[in-house]
């Protein structure tokens, strides 16, 4: 049987939790990826701020067609 010591200094908040490299790796890329999304989802909510305000304030131009973008 193997044996492991572990430091005090690692083991922060009492609790400690040992996983499989492999799923380590594979939190970190879903942690990767929800970031990701999360700074997508800031922009877009930027852009419909943007987008509410200057239609409040009527500066956007509506258009029925493309040819119409001159």
């Amino acid at each position: 049987m193997t044996t492991i010591i572990i430091p005090k200094k690692l083991i922060k908040e009492k609790e400690l939790v040992l996983i499989p490299r492999k799923k380590y790796e594979e939190f970190l890329n879903l942690e990767k990826i929800t970031e990701k999304r999360l700074a997508e989802e800031a922009d877009t909510d930027l852009a419909i701020q943007i987008y509410k305000k200057e239609k409040q304030q009527r500066k956007l131009k509506m258009i029925k067609s493309l040819a119409d973008l001159d």
